[in-house]
């Protein structure tokens, strides 16, 4: 299959989701609305010719066909807008206003466009606070970021002050990864039995586990274990920032997602279906919420008081030509690289990104194997 054929795949399913959702609002049946939807490429240049195309509408869509025609001309609209926005960034309300605009010469009733605000969520809170187990990753975050030396002692006594973090330690030491044939009992033993450097990775990523515990969230808590070792070999062949710092900022950059799952029900519930129907998360978010959680996420650990470059790469890791900051590059292809197909696939984004830090794509592919010590831990979370 052909990348073009591909991409006008999934803008077709895109475009089916999201015609459906309206759909639904609008109070078409679903079924034809699903069909038209798919086949709209087809079909739409016969929207407003007469016989024949009147008849391949009727046939695909019954006696609903103009509305359902309309329906998927609006849907298409917006899933090309979001396309679009890596060449020319607009809010979603400027593209709602602007489809709006288009229907005294397209010919489709306004009103459907105000079905499509009625799927924005106005009650997402501004000011969310993580939750109570935030405590501790906080005070890991600021004790471990900085590159300097440790001693067992001082480690010891940071994992103590939690059980995760010491039962983390405890969980790799005595996996298959260190083959041990005696079990390591204690935390100072299991930091010695690792080494310093494993250990603070350990505890660093055993700090953020307890903000993903749902079960909806675990694959983003592995993408990020997955994930944060290429930000730390990029980082380290870049010079943009130290190793370590890079581990960390791999770690918290989708702590967003956690976010979204406060999202009321209702909006849960359309979000799911959307990303059900073939439609990247971050597309979702940014229609359902005006922004994506790498935004959100960045209000997040600024109140960690993390550096503003640190800040402003989580908010603009899907967005990079956003941002001046070569760190939202170097989080960009950390995404690509992790194929967790968050956003809508960009090659254009890739190259610019790796032109600005000075990487081949061959180079980043060299980079892309998983750290044995992360890897540990996911086995035993």
């Amino acid at each position: 299959m052909s990348l073009d054929h591909s991409a006008e795949r999934a803008h077709c399913r895109r475009t089916a989701a999201l015609t459906v959702e309206l759909g639904h609002r609008a109070g078409a049946a679903a079924e034809p609305l699903v069909q038209a939807a798919l086949l709209h490429h087809l079909l739409e240049p016969l929207r407003h010719s007469s016989g024949l195309g009147r008849l391949a509408w009727q046939v695909v869509c019954g006696d609903d066909a103009r509305r359902i025609a309309d329906i998927v001309q609006v849907c298409n609209l917006v899933d090309e807008q979001l396309e679009a926005l890596e060449f020319e960034y607009k809010e979603v309300d400027t593209i709602l206003d602007e489809i709006r605009s288009f229907a005294p010469f397209e010919g489709f009733d306004p009103a459907l466009v105000e079905h499509l605000r009625e799927m924005r969520c106005l009650e997402f809170p501004r000011d969310l606070k993580l939750p109570v187990e935030a405590a501790a990753a906080r005070l890991v975050f600021r004790t471990l970021r900085a590159e300097r030396e440790y001693e067992t002692k001082e480690l010891e006594a940071i994992a103590l002050r939690d059980p995760v973090l010491a039962g983390s330690l405890l969980s790799v030491a005595n996996s298959a990864l260190y083959g041990r044939a005696q079990r390591v009992s204690t935390v100072g033993r299991a930091i010695a039995s690792v080494g310093v450097i494993a250990a603070r990775k350990v505890m660093l990523a055993a700090a953020m586990r307890p903000l993903f515990a749902s079960a909806g969230l675990l694959r983003i808590w592995h993408h990020s274990l997955s994930s944060a070792p290429l930000w730390s070999a990029l980082a380290s062949h870049t010079g943009l920032l130290s190793p370590e710092e890079a581990l960390v900022l791999g770690l918290v950059h989708d702590i967003g997602a956690v976010a979204v799952q406060f999202l009321p029900r209702e909006t849960l519930t359309t979000h799911r279906r959307l990303v059900e129907g073939g439609c990247p998360a971050v597309y979702v978010e940014r229609l359902l919420l005006g922004r994506d959680h790498g935004e959100i996420g960045a209000e997040l650990i600024a109140e960690w008081h993390f550096p503003e470059e640190f800040i402003d790469a989580v908010r603009f890791h899907h967005q990079p030509e956003r941002s001046a900051s070569k760190l939202a590059s170097l989080a960009y292809l950390a995404e690509f690289w992790s194929e967790l197909d968050e956003d809508l696939p960009s090659f254009g984004r890739v190259e610019a990104c790796l032109a600005r830090i000075g990487l081949t794509l061959e180079t980043l592919m060299q980079m892309g194997g998983q750290d044995s010590t992360l890897r540990a831990l996911k086995s035993v979370a």
